[in-house]
């Protein structure tokens, strides 16, 4: 694999990936082009765009610059339009360059999170100045321009000027928290605990890789050379780079990764995803890496079977046919001009799998942006949510061993087709009532309808749906009332319980491959499963920089859920260092954690459902999963369960024996070990 993967990536063509930005630049300083002054502009304005792209930012000024002093030494009058994109880029080039020189180079914990504060401030101020004044020159002609209002104040925060500086008529003054929510902060500390790798959009995954106790951490980054990395949690706060040992050098790309135990021997195993976005240059293989059980990994993707060249960024591990052995759905990408089928993998029990998307009715066309697994009618078979990109998305329910796990497409039925323009997805019980609802967020909108949201205008911005489950086969849309009605403009997201109040909460990373498309990533949190509360300026969650893969994990044991998340945009100069929020704890609620093992059903048990009955009478609702689409929590379940916290029964339905099991007497604020209808353990 590591030979296929060094070959593909001398084979990416620069004039049909945008996103291979060096080779690109490279290939437009060849062209040649008609020789008349304007030709020569146009193509220098492409060059100096491809430099930001490449992240040779001064060079990039520079050569804007220059276009600039060209115009202006013969006098010349271009048409308006390419006169305002010189701006328009120049100033975003300037922002950029001052993120570069103040948050990648000196970066500190309060780098690039809004409310921009303290050490946050720009230390070097003239690229924050240079880009204030061309949006102020650009709004004196666009005063309804809401992208550089956005913008204009954005640079006033990291200059430190905000809000006394920024002119009134184009003021946002919705920048800070509000005083209505109270929740306390938490500490950015991956550069303390060794986190801090630099990175573009890539995936993470937490969960313990070595069987030592302590959640470990991978990430992935999408550049097609672009390393692998293995993070071994150390205990007392501290992480260690241990990818050469870990047999993982070479193994490269993978805008996302998910990751379950396919082969049943009790470890955790990783699907890297590659080739997203890339359309026709997008033919490169994901990697199965087999988790050794010893602190290695072993590409296995070709002797498993599953070896294939599809552009895709999102796959889910899941048992759709209850034989005790995950399979596997990979959401392809197709466009008008290609077309790339999704697979199902099913586990044949020896080590291989057999595509089988077309005998299964699943073998689905679009542009897939998210798959997930849940069992949408509690029947004990997992149903299928398939995100799509430009177009409706997809529910398949499983028809059961009677009709042989054939999927029935069922999302017009059900109301769950929108949003139309769609990313990320998840199945999850957001209000605790047993059933599974579904989230799914939205990707069609800018930095624009953003400023327009905060200031409570009405705006064009795709908003992400909140499904509740009817329990009768349908769904309720329920976004509004749930304070969810708002562009978010999501790519990589999941959800864990912050204050182990028992209610999921969720982040999303946010941003598209636009430089000016920035925006800070969002937390919401559960209000008793009624509505979420938007806590990202209270929290100081709301990074600028464009967020990926997110994992929510007790990384420091201290019984409280903690944020990694993987920041770094798709061209090759928009990277940025991964972040680690870490819990402050004091919230005074209990929690229990299950490691469930299967027999009959899959060893890692995803898909098992718990529920735990209090003394006060309430429930609290999981499923065995990783979370959400774009990022990985560990299978193990930590669940929170409020400030009464006792536990009365605990009820387990493994889906492989289709049996529930039932415990009492269990006490929270620990860890428990259950095996398939046997005892529980204390788990040490």
């Amino acid at each position: 694999m590591i030979r296929i993967l060094s070959e593909k990536s001398e084979m990416v063509n620069p004039e049909i990936n945008l996103y291979a930005n060096k080779k690109r630049l490279a290939w437009l300083q060849t062209q040649s082009f008609d020789a008349h002054i304007s030709a020569t502009l146009q193509h220098q304005a492409v060059i100096a765009n491809e430099m930001l792209n490449a992240g040779y930012t001064q060079q990039a000024i520079d050569q804007y610059n220059d276009i600039l002093h060209t115009i202006d030494s013969l006098n010349m009058k271009p048409p308006e339009t390419f006169m305002t994109a010189i701006y328009d880029l120049l100033a975003i080039t300037h922002f950029r360059h001052g993120e570069e020189t103040n948050c990648l180079d000196g970066h500190n914990p309060e780098s690039c999170i809004m409310p921009i504060r303290g050490a946050g401030i720009h230390r070097k101020k003239a690229s924050a100045e240079k880009a204030i004044n061309i949006y102020k020159s650009l709004l004196e002609d666009k005063s309804g321009d809401y992208v550089y209002r956005w913008l204009l104040n954005l640079a006033y925060m990291v200059k430190g000027d905000y809000p006394e500086q920024v002119p009134k008529r184009w003021f946002i003054p919705q920048l800070t928290p509000s005083d209505s929510i109270t929740f306390p902060e938490f500490n950015e500390i991956a550069e303390f605990v060794g986190l801090d790798h630099i990175s573009l959009a890539g995936g993470s995954i937490a969960d313990d890789f070595d069987g030592d106790g302590l959640i470990d951490i991978m990430v992935s980054s999408w550049g097609v050379d672009d390393q692998i990395h293995y993070f071994k949690n150390m205990g007392g706060g501290g992480f260690e780079d241990l990818t050469l040992s870990a047999n993982l050098n070479g193994i490269t790309g993978g805008l996302n990764m998910v990751h379950g135990d396919y082969n049943n021997d009790g470890w955790a195993d990783v699907l890297v995803l590659r080739g997203g976005w890339f359309e026709e240059d997008g033919l490169h293989p994901n990697s199965l890496l087999k988790n050794n059980g010893n602190g290695t990994f072993t590409d296995v993707t070709i002797s498993a079977s599953i070896y294939s060249e599809h552009p895709t960024q999102t796959a889910s591990w899941g048992d759709f046919n209850n034989d005790g052995w995950l399979d596997l759905f990979i959401g392809n990408e197709s466009t008008k001009d290609t077309r790339h089928i999704s697979e199902l993998y099913q586990n044949n029990g020896d080590g291989t799998f057999s595509e089988v998307a077309r005998t299964h009715g699943v073998d689905v066309i679009g542009f897939v942006k998210a798959v997930v697994w849940g069992d949408m009618n509690n029947d004990g078979f997992l149903d299928l949510y398939i995100s799509r990109l430009g177009e409706t998305n997809l529910l398949f329910q499983n028809s059961g061993s009677e009709n042989n796990y054939h999927f029935n497409e069922v999302s017009k039925k059900a109301g769950v087709t929108e949003p139309i323009n769609s990313f990320p997805a998840w199945f999850w019980d957001f209000n605790n009532d047993g059933w599974e609802d579904i989230w799914v967020s939205g990707y069609d909108n800018s930095s624009g309808h953003v400023a327009m949201d905060y200031l409570g205008l009405k705006h064009q911005g795709e908003s992400p749906r909140l499904y509740q489950n009817n329990k009768d086969g349908t769904f309720f849309d329920v976004t509004k009332t749930a304070n969810l009605d708002h562009p978010l403009l999501t790519m990589g997201s999941n959800f864990g319980d912050l204050n182990n109040d028992g209610f999921l909460d969720f982040y999303a990373g946010t941003g598209d491959p636009d430089y000016r498309s920035i925006q800070p990533n969002r937390m919401f949190l559960n209000n008793a499963g009624k509505s979420f509360e938007d806590i990202t300026f209270h929290g100081r969650f709301g990074h600028l920089q464009k967020g990926h893969g997110v994992s929510f994990a007790d990384f420091d044991q201290d019984g409280d859920q903690d944020v990694h998340a993987v920041m770094g945009g798709a061209f090759e100069g928009s990277v940025y260092q991964n972040v680690l929020f870490q819990n402050p704890g004091g919230w005074k609620n209990h929690w229990v954690g299950l490691s469930l093992r299967g027999k009959k059903t899959n060893q890692l048990a995803l898909g098992a459902r718990i529920e735990i009955v209090l003394e006060n009478g309430s429930s609290i609702f999981r499923t065995v999963s990783s979370g959400g689409s774009f990022g990985g929590n560990p299978l193990d379940q930590m669940i929170g369960l409020g400030k009464d916290g006792e536990i009365k029964t605990i009820n387990i339905f493994w889906p492989g024996s289709q049996t529930t099991q039932t415990f009492s007497g269990i006490d929270s604020d620990g860890w428990y070990r259950v095996i398939e209808n046997e005892s529980i353990l204390i788990k040490k």
